[in-house]
Parts: structure tokens; C-alpha cells; sequence
């Protein structure tokens, strides 16, 4: 969509700066600290970041209103925000915008312009979520959907598409601006479609919505397994709380022979009583239970050793049966004697009969049913796991009995005692229940997975897929263009050949047989090249699409620092000048050719760089005189910044 940024102004109160651009090509050249890498961080705060993005220094300490005049397809507004930690309207909460007439002028105005229009003013909140969206199609109104807000694309998630910045333009890793922070990079992912315009909002919700339910059924489903394994020691809790009540009432009773929903039920706990005296005999029940943990300690180590035997047998019979097989398989032997080489014949020949004998020894074993021993091991094994629970479970409720024999003292301690066991066991049975309670939301889960399939079924009528595959070719297509134009090392990577994914927001160069991505390139320069070709491919699929709602502007920060790592090295000319040439008339080549071409819209691009020549093909591009701090020229024309 047509996106122009007509000028930028900058107030204080007896003092203005204002730069003017062009519609679509502008190159702003300058010494370092002039203020150059400011614009696109002013741009950038007056479409409403979160954070002051502009650097600090003279600009931040001196400006105390900054603006923007642009154009939106139709509409042309001014957007203003005052300085981060201004007294009135400060920009840290607050934006100004305000509708404009296409003859507008920030150099008409002055700052008392914008105090006189104090209502048009408005929380950032507001500006980001019901004022700025009015000039972008496709953009909803706050909605609710299942009693919460629906999820909303934001406009804070389209710089990564406008801006090149100076430390991203030839970074190795990282290919588009704001893209190392996760949430950051998360809900960027998620607009994309939207901003491309491959979905309009409807699908956007619902994709959305989809992306919701397959974490709250993986989140339901995952408690619920969680609460099952609860709900079982939960189980054991209450046994083991009702084994220490039964045995503090001197009751006999035999816990397993009580159904689970009798034990659950709070009314079956009221016909306990306290009905023992000081006279009670725990120390009998103490024995009685030491007894139980005896005669069930035996029985672990009888079936330990059991499960040990069948082990070894099983261990024995592999290790016969692999001495057995070396023995026969070895057939060759000399029946001569080495000294005198007469013959030992009639001596081997019981050595033979033994060797038969093994044989049929050794096909007995071999048709062993291991099966059955195996069978065995592994019902010894259940079996003994069984049982050292029932062991463990004894141990607690003997180790409850033991704290509590220096506590009964008196019939209050034992009171006490019973009350806590009932708590405990209350307790518990609530426990359960809410654990029960929430394994049996079935009718919730399969609520959600019949919306999960309805969605999935109407997103499939979409065919989304198609439609992105379409554009990722395209963007790729574009983007080859570009960098065939471009220094790229086709030897070690092959002839370019570009690649877009639109989930991952990511490009690569397909080689003959591998494939590249922008952290797989070696050299600075490609990284640059590679950086060019993908935003000027994605902005190539913006101008043609009447459907994409990113805007059409790109803010090149520095590309000749490839070639001028510093400021000296221009000036010196130790820097390779040609390359850089050749890159910019390339940008300028492209950006021409589509505009002049495109029927929906315009790109219009800001470069910034210290980069500077008096050929024409840059001078007429050139928005003002090269910026010199010598001369006191910058974004603030009366010193450095």
C-alpha cells in the first residue's frame, strides 16, 4: 500500500527543522553524529514504539516536539509525539495525529500549532489500536470472542519490513529488524499473512482461534494425565490415613475390603467415634502391624530371589548355548602325532563320542522354551513390584504409629490425634474430587475438538497454502532479480537462486546441492547483498499486490559500511567506491523501473549513508546539501547531534 513520508519536523519552542523527500528515492549523506541513523528512529517513535528509539544525545536533549507528515494511500495526517519524558502529553503514553489537506506543510507551522490542537492528542494505546488502524484495510475494532478480546494484528509489528538498520543491513544473523526478540518475533509471525494480505481478517481469526485450541486441548490433556497420576496417590493417601484412624480406634478392619466410594464419602467417616480411653493399646497395634511388615518383607526377599534365579537361568542358558555353539562349530583337528606322525585315530574316536554327546545335549538346549522362562521373569517381576508397594505402604502406617506413641499420653492427645486423622482423610477426599472433578471435563475436551475440526475444515475451502506458496514465489523470484545484480560469491554458492518462507519469515539460497542460509554466507559483502536482494524482493510483492497492507517504505541505513568500516576510509578513499556505486545505481535501477511499472502504488526509499558523490545520478536524489559537522549542518542545522 502507498506509504509516503513527505517530510519530517522537528520543534522547539523558537526553533524548527523540517526535511522534505521525495516520493520515491531519497539519499540524506552526512558525517558521523550528524544525525542521519535518526531519521529512521523517528520515523519509527512517531508510529508508536514502545521504547525511546532514538538515540541519545543532542536531538533527544533539545527537540521537544517530533513529527511526521505522510501519506496513507488517500490520506495524508501528521503524527507527532513529543519527547519521552516531556511534562504535558509526554511521549511515552501519548501521540498526536491529526488529518491534513495534500497542501499541508510542516514548514507552514510552528510548536504552539500543536498546543493549540491539544485534542488531537491520545494515549499511545489508543493510537495503536483504534486511531492509526482507520488508514490500514483489513485492520478490526476491538473485539471480544468467547469472553476475552480477540487477538489483533498491530501496526508495531510492520518496522521490521521498513527498516534496514544500521546494525542489521549486513548482519549474518539475523535477516529483518526487531526479529531477535521472541515474543517480539512471535506475533510478527503471526500478521505476516495478514500484512502480505494472502488472508483477510476472518481468516486471520480464525487461524488464530486455531492456534488457541490446539494449546488448550494439549493443555487439557496434559493435566488430565497429570491428575490421574494425582488422583492415584491421592488413593493411597486416603488408605493409609484411614489405616492409621482404624488403628488408633482399635478397629480390625481390613482397608481393601472397603469399597473406594465408601471411603470417599465424608458421612462414612462420622461413624468413627472416639470411643477409647487413656487404657488403649497402641503399643499392641504397633507389634501387630510390625508383625505385618515382617511376614511382608519375607515375601520381598523370597520373590527377589526368585526373580534373581529366573534371571541366571535365563543368563546360564545364553551363556551354554554360545559356549556350546563355538565348541561344535569347531570341526578341524589333527589326527597325527607332530613328533613321530603316527596316527592318533583310535584315540580320538571317544573324544568323538563325547563330542555327539554334546551335540544332542546342546539340541536339547537350544529347543528350550526361553519363552516360558521370559514369561516367568517378567510376571516375577510385576508381581514383586506389587508387593514392595504393599511393603512401603505398611512401613508409612507403622512409621505413623511409632510418632504417635510418645504423643498419646492423655485422652486430649488422643483426641487431637483423631481429629487431625480425620482432617487429613477430609482433606484428601476433597483432594479427590477436585481431581476427579477435572479429569471428567470430556464434554470440554470434545468441545474444543469439534471447534478445532470445524475451523480445520473451513480453513482447508481457504487453501491458504496455495495462495502462500504463490507468494513465496514470487518473492524469491524477485528477490533473485535483485541479487543477480548484486556482488555474490556464486562460486562457492551457486548462481542466485532465492528462496522465501513466509512462516519462518526467512530466505535462502538454493545451491546445486545445498541449501544456504544468510548465517551459511561467508564475507560481509554478501551478507549485505543478500540483505538488498530479500527487501527489495518483498517490496517488489508489496507494489504488485493490491491486497498487501505493509507499507511500500524502506530506510537503508549505512549500506557502504561493507566497504567503509569507518568514516576515514571514505574520505580517504581507502574504501572500494566503485562497488558502492554500483550497488546504489542498482537500488535505483529497480525502484524505477517497479514504480514506473506498478499501477497499485509507489516505493519510496530513504537512504542514509556517508557516502557522497557530485555525479548526477546521485545529486538528484540527493533530499539535502551533505550534512558536515565542520559546517554545523545536520538533522539540527546548527551543530553535531
Amino acid at each position: 500500500m502507498l506509504f509516503r513520508i513527505n517530510e519530517i519536523g522537528l520543534y522547539q519552542e523558537n526553533k524548527k527543522d523540517i526535511i522534505k523527500f521525495n516520493d520515491a528515492i531519497n539519499f540524506i549523506s552526512g558525517d558521523s553524529k550528524t544525525g542521519k541513523t535518526a531519521i529512521g528512529e523517528i520515523i519509527d517513535y512517531c508510529l508508536g514504539s514502545s521504547k525511546q528509539t532514538i538515540s541519545k544525545g543532542k536531538i533527544v536533549n533539545e527537540i521537544d516536539i517530533f513529527s511526521i507528515n505522510l501519506t496513507i494511500d488517500t490520506y495524508n495526517i501528521v503524527i507527532a509525539r513529543n519527547k519521552f519524558d516531556a511534562d504535558n502529553f509526554d511521549g511515552k503514553k501519548h501521540l498526536f495525529l491529526s488529518e491534513i489537506d495534500d497542501k499541508f506543510s510542516l514548514s507552514s507551522i510552528d510548536i504552539s500549532w500543536f498546543y493549540k490542537n491539544q485534542s488531537s492528542y491520545m494515549t499511545k494505546d489508543d493510537f495503536l489500536e483504534l486511531e492509526i488502524i482507520k488508514y490500514f484495510p483489513s485492520f478490526p475494532p476491538k473485539t471480544r470472542m468467547y469472553g476475552k478480546e480477540m487477538v489483533r494484528p498491530t501496526i508495531r509489528n510492520m518496522p521490521p519490513f521498513m527498516f534496514q538498520t544500521q546494525d542489521i543491513i549486513k548482519n549474518k544473523t539475523q535477516l529483518f529488524y526487531q526479529t531477535n526478540r521472541g515474543n517480539k518475533l512471535k506475533g510478527i509471525k503471526r500478521d505476516f499473512e495478514l500484512f502480505l494480505g494472502l488472508v483477510d481478517f476472518s481468516v486471520y481469526t480464525l487461524i488464530n482461534r486455531k492456534n488457541e485450541l490446539i494449546k488448550e486441548i494439549k493443555k487439557i490433556k496434559n493435566l488430565k494425565s497429570l491428575y490421574e497420576e494425582e488422583l492415584k496417590n491421592e488413593y493411597s493417601n486416603l488408605k493409609s490415613h484411614y489405616f492409621r484412624l482404624f488403628s488408633h480406634l482399635n478397629k480390625n478392619i481390613d482397608i481393601e475390603t472397603i469399597k473406594i466410594e465408601d471411603l470417599k464419602n465424608v458421612d462414612y467417616l462420622k461413624q468413627f467415634h472416639i470411643e477409647y480411653n487413656i487404657d488403649s493399646d497402641i503399643i499392641k497395634q504397633i507389634d501387630l502391624v510390625e508383625t505385618k511388615a515382617n511376614n511382608q518383607s519375607r515375601i520381598v526377599e523370597q520373590l527377589k530371589i526368585e526373580y534373581s534365579n529366573i534371571k541366571n537361568q535365563i543368563k546360564h542358558i545364553d551363556t551354554a548355548q554360545n559356549s556350546l555353539q563355538q565348541f561344535i562349530g569347531s570341526s578341524e583337528y589333527n589326527s597325527h602325532c607332530p613328533l613321530c606322525n603316527s596316527s592318533m585315530e583310535n584315540k580320538f574316536k571317544k573324544f568323538n563320542q563325547a563330542k555327539k554327546k554334546i551335540k544332542e545335549e546342546g539340541n536339547f538346549l537350544n529347543h528350550y522354551n526361553m519363552d516360558i522362562l521370559r514369561e516367568k521373569e517378567i510376571e516375577s517381576k510385576e508381581k514383586l513390584g506389587i508387593e514392595k508397594k504393599k511393603l512401603l505402604q505398611i512401613n508409612e502406617s507403622l512409621s505413623s504409629l511409632k510418632n504417635d506413641v510418645d504423643v498419646v499420653k492423655d485422652m486430649e492427645s488422643k483426641k487431637n490425634i483423631l481429629a487431625e486423622t480425620k482432617g487429613r482423610i477430609k482433606q484428601t477426599i476433597e483432594q479427590i474430587k477436585k481431581y476427579e472433578k477435572n479429569i471428567e471435563k470430556k464434554d470440554r475436551l470434545e468441545e474444543l475438538e469439534k471447534e478445532l475440526e470445524d475451523i480445520e475444515q473451513e480453513l482447508k475451502k481457504i487453501n491458504i497454502k496455495k495462495k502462500r506458496q504463490e507468494a513465496e514465489y514470487l518473492i524469491g523470484a524477485y528477490a533473485t532479480e535483485v541479487l543477480k545484480k548484486l556482488p555474490f560469491d556464486k562460486h562457492d554458492y551457486g548462481n542466485p537462486n532465492l528462496k522465501f518462507d513466509i512462516k519462518d519469515i526467512n530466505m535462502y539460497q538454493q545451491g546445486l546441492k545445498d541449501v544456504y542460509y544468510l548465517s551459511d554466507l561467508g564475507s560481509a559483502e554478501n551478507h549485505l547483498s543478500f540483505h538488498l536482494a530479500t527487501f527489495l524482493g518483498l517490496h517488489k510483492y508489496i507494489l504488485n499486490s493490491e491486497t498487501s497492507i505493509l507499507p511500500s517504505l524502506i530506510f537503508l541505513d549505512q549500506p557502504s559500511q561493507v566497504y567503509f568500516p569507518k568514516e576515514e576510509d571514505f574520505k580517504n578513499s581507502t574504501g572500494d567506491i566503485k562497488a558502492v556505486e554500483n550497488i546504489y545505481k542498482t537500488i535505483i535501477s529497480f525502484i524505477n523501473d517497479w514504480n514506473d511499472s506498478s499501477m497499485f502504488s509507489k516505493v519510496q526509499i530513504i537512504m542514509v549513508d556517508h557516502f557522497y558523490t557530485v555525479e548526477k545520478w546521485f545529486q538528484e536524489y540527493l533530499v539535502e546539501p551533505r550534512w558536515e559537522k565542520e559546517k554545523n549542518l545536520g538533522l539540527i542545522k546548527d551543530g553535531n547531534v
